[in-house]
């Protein structure tokens, strides 16, 4: 080989057109060369090239053919052999070329086939499970409902190989939930590996296992039922094709963004060193540093009765409230500008309705984390398509450690089988009127959302429209924030007054969090921050975060959104106050400007919505069929929500929109009635307030409105 190529060089530097005067002694001494180098090299075909080594061939090579004169000739005949030899190697070079460039592209098919084909693996394996469940005894009971219905999302979660009596609120209690829930003890794995973030292989192969065998029973989301597997979050998102979240702190970039920088966030956690295994994990996964002096990190250690978890007991909740409660308000005491909590202990939901009612501050815990994951999988039952999932039964499953492991799995749990679930569930009943208190009611929480001065008919599932909501919102337009000035990122500085003016008049009237009605206005975030002190998320693209760092690295997201070129006016103050890259190449963005019906939005036209789905899922169809590697979908533009039904019914994939959003932050101030102190908020009326553009303006202000 090193001979061709030293020949194409030296040929390629002698063309026949340009040199014809010296190619008889120059190709006589290329001749030479080669036969000194690689005696008896014989051509064949343009396509072959053999080695002789035999003696008899290198003897007569030896005889008749020696170094050449400087002034011999070669004759014509020689000339034109040596000449066709030459074309010869050359035309083998160029064939070897071309079939390695098409190996390369043949490569490239193979490992475009070989995801596809994981794709619809993944699919068979959550068909399999869904006919599994819709089967009644024998088979023979399955209706014609059932049948064309998606299963209610399923909640999993990975049990440390550890047997305690959890309380209602506790990850591991399945009463927690408002959905289904499973579990699953990952053998070997005690509560001292997990701290120390690395495990045998053995246990890792259990913990690989476990994932599995959960998204295989149907699982749309998995968690750990320790904060510790945060340590393990990267390890996880390898092997699941479904969203992990191994810790309550996968929220923290979502919430900091949510506040002024000045403002600080609480988080409280089992022991106050407990975060320190998971820093480095947090930091590179979440983008998110735990000795950042805005996140004030406090134990419950010194909390009596609360180390009744580390003894394996029953937790005396109704003895431990009052202390938790106390540590708090001392906490914010101490730092006034604390203005959220987050429990990263999964044994402390338990008391976040005391907390919010004590405290008045929004607070985030394991089970709001789960409920953002479960939800994009979830039916909106107040807008888009309807009757594609089945309901929740509200029935919840018992479970008994351990229960569902193969004997030789079984025989590698180190904590043993305790039965204690029927007291423990009697227990929580009684403890329920124990700890319920009647007090004086906060009101039910309301979300607030800053309006453009622009004036169209909003779809259900619209921002805009009240019925998208199944809790009160106040809007407040701002008169002259046109469409045209958010999307510059600029307003006058009058304009820039009355944003400020609605922003505060909106936490003034008892809002709980405020948005925008349009993803232009997440340029003005920080500015809404500073005007208020309730949490502020003025795009649906806040989410992203906590989106993408529940999937693999390679795992990739698709962003929608009314026109291709929305997000380019938002892209430094994404990546600066959420710490999300647009131009990061996990993320697709396509434009809907190009569906049929879809140009009524910037025509401010009501939008045909049953006429604009059938285009909305033939367009995600071709997107997905290109990249198999898509495991989600975030909608930015406000006036999206409506097809989030009908994606999630297509495509089996989580749905994230401006109503998840909203949802996610108003639920970090709404009582949990499945646990919790009770009574201490007032229950929403059901009734939304009827809005019209610029009603609770001022007439001045209405004067000044240019599209009412």
């Amino acid at each position: 080989m090193q001979t061709a190529h030293n020949l194409v060089l030296h040929g390629g530097a002698l063309d026949a057109h340009h040199h014809a005067a010296h190619f008889p002694a120059a190709f006589e001494a290329e001749l030479s060369h080669l036969h000194h180098s690689m005696p008896g090299f014989v051509y064949t075909t343009p396509q072959k090239a053999r080695h002789d080594f035999d003696e008899s061939t290198l003897s007569t090579a030896a005889s008749t053919t020696g170094p050449p004169a400087a002034d011999d000739v070669v004759p014509k005949a020689q000339y034109n052999q040596l000449k066709a030899n030459f074309d010869q190697l050359l035309a083998l070079y160029h064939d070897s070329c071309l079939a390695l460039a098409n190996m390369h592209e043949r490569h490239g098919e193979v490992m475009c086939h070989w995801a596809k084909h994981m794709t619809h693996h993944a699919e068979i394996i959550h068909y399999a499970a869904e006919a599994e469940n819709q089967l009644g005894a024998g088979g023979m009971k399955r209706t014609v409902a059932k049948k064309t219905k998606r299963k209610a999302p399923i909640l999993g979660v990975m049990r440390l190989d550890y047997n305690y009596p959890p309380a209602v609120g506790d990850t591991d209690s399945p009463a927690s939930f408002g959905y289904d829930v499973m579990y699953r003890v990952v053998p070997g794995l005690t509560f001292e590996i997990a701290q120390a973030g690395t495990f045998e292989e053995k246990v890792e192969r259990y913990f690989a296992e476990a994932i599995k065998w959960l998204e295989n029973k149907g699982a749309n989301a998995i968690t750990g039922d320790c904060g510790f597997m945060m340590a393990f979050q990267i390890l996880a998102r390898k092997i699941a094709t479904r969203p992990v979240f191994m810790s309550s702190m996968v929220q923290c970039p979502i919430i900091a963004c949510a506040f002024d920088p000045n403002e600080k966030i609480m988080i409280m956690t089992a022991n106050s060193m407990s975060l320190k295994p998971q820093k480095d994990v947090l930091l590179s996964s979440c983008g998110f540093d735990v000795n950042e002096e805005r996140f004030i990190i406090v134990g419950c250690q010194n909390v009596k009765y609360f180390d009744a978890v580390a003894r394996g007991e029953a937790v005396p909740m109704e003895k431990v409230q009052p202390g938790v409660v106390a540590l708090a308000q001392e906490t914010i005491r101490r730092q006034p500008m604390i203005r959220g909590i987050l429990l990263e202990c999964t044994e402390l939901p338990a008391y976040a309705d005391a907390l919010r009612a004590k405290t008045g501050l929004p607070v985030w815990d394991a089970i709001t984390g789960a409920d953002f994951y479960i939800n994009a999988y979830k039916d909106n039952p107040r807008f888009g398509i309807n009757d594609w999932q089945a309901e929740w039964d509200e029935t919840v499953d018992e479970y008994e450690f351990a229960s569902n492991l193969a004997k030789s799995e079984a025989s590698d749990v180190v904590s043993g089988f305790k039965k204690k679930q029927q007291a423990k569930a009697a227990a929580a009943k009684s403890l329920k009127k124990k700890i319920e208190k009647q007090c004086k009611k906060n009101s039910a929480p309301c979300l607030g959302v800053v309006r453009l001065d622009y004036n169209y008919p909003p779809a259900a599932g619209d921002i805009d429209c009240p019925g998208s909501y199944d809790y009160d919102v106040k809007y407040r337009c701002v008169p002259g924030l046109t469409f045209a000035m958010a999307q510059s990122g600029k307003m006058t500085p009058k304009v820039q007054e009355e944003f400020m003016n609605a922003c505060r008049d909106l936490e003034k009237r008892g809002c709980c969090g405020i948005t925008g009605d349009c993803g232009f206005m997440m340029a003005f975030q920080p500015l809404a921050r500073t005007a208020v002190n309730i949490p502020v998320f003025m795009s649906s693209m806040v989410q992203c975060p906590m989106v993408s760092v529940a999937f693999d690295k390679y795992d990739r997201i698709l962003i929608l959104t009314a026109n291709g070129e929305t997000l380019k006016p938002q892209k430094d103050i994404l990546l600066n106050q959420c710490g999300f890259d647009v131009d990061d190449t996990r993320f697709i963005i396509k434009g809907c400007q190009n569906i049929p019906g879809f140009d009524a939005v910037a025509k401010g036209e009501q939008v045909d919505v049953e006429f604009v789905t059938p285009g909305m899922i033939e367009m995600v169809k071709g997107i997905l069929s290109d990249d198999p590697s898509i495991r989600a979908i975030v909608l930015e533009c406000t006036e999206l929500p409506p097809y989030a039904d009908a994606l999630r019914a297509q495509f089996s994939l989580p749905v994230w929109d401006a109503i998840t959003c909203a949802d996610f932050f108003i639920s970090s101030r709404k009582d949990n009635p499945r646990f919790g102190l009770n009574q201490w908020q007032a229950d929403w009326d059901g009734i939304q307030d009827e809005y019209t553009l610029g009603q609770n303006l001022s007439q001045e202000a209405q004067s000044r409105l240019l599209n009412a």
